[in-house]
């Protein structure tokens, strides 16, 4: 009876290992993730998943993925988390993401820096190829996208990538 608790035990701990995609690492206010059709009300550290919708009505949240891409979101924003998967040993994976309103900053981690192909980050109206950098999207509330390529700065140095937006039109590399 007991190994039965311990392997049922173990295999629940894989499970929510295995789940989460990153957490929310700073937060102000109430912010919502929905999750199966279910409202959760997130704070520092709570894990993220794939198909995850991030909502934030008057607060902000940054998330962390677990190759340390980072995405800020301002109030009156819905972020979709529609893929991840990372393999820390390679650095590399795949992520696809999609802003549906308001404000989000993107900072590229390590997939976009080694597989860069392998990032999709789309508005209603834009897809984004990230090519290893930071840049900042928003949506307003008739789906209309605002895409800024920004530099990634560390404590010694600045630099600014590329990005490739593409729409109907065409694209663009910035």
């Amino acid at each position: 009876m007991l190994r039965a608790i311990t392997l049922i035990s173990v295999l629940f701990s894989l499970t929510n290992t295995w789940a989460g995609v990153g957490k929310v690492t700073e937060q102000s206010g109430p912010t919502e993730i929905v999750r199966a059709r279910k409202s959760i009300s997130s704070a520092v550290n709570t894990a993220v998943e794939m198909n995850d919708t991030i909502v934030t009505a008057r607060s902000r949240a940054e998330l962390t993925f677990d190759d340390a891409t980072k995405v800020k979101i301002t109030e009156q924003s819905k972020l979709i988390i529609d893929d991840f998967v990372y393999d820390p040993k390679s650095g590399t994976g795949k992520l696809a993401m999609k802003v549906a309103l308001g404000t989000a900053r993107y900072a590229s981690g390590q997939i976009a820096k080694n597989s860069p192909q392998q990032v999709a980050v789309t508005t209603p109206t834009a897809s984004i190829a990230v090519r290893g950098t930071d840049f900042s999207m928003t949506v307003d509330e008739l789906g209309r996208s605002l895409i800024m390529l920004l530099p990634s700065c560390d404590d010694k140095t600045c630099v600014t990538g590329a990005i490739e937006v593409s729409n109907q039109s065409g694209s663009i590399l910035m």
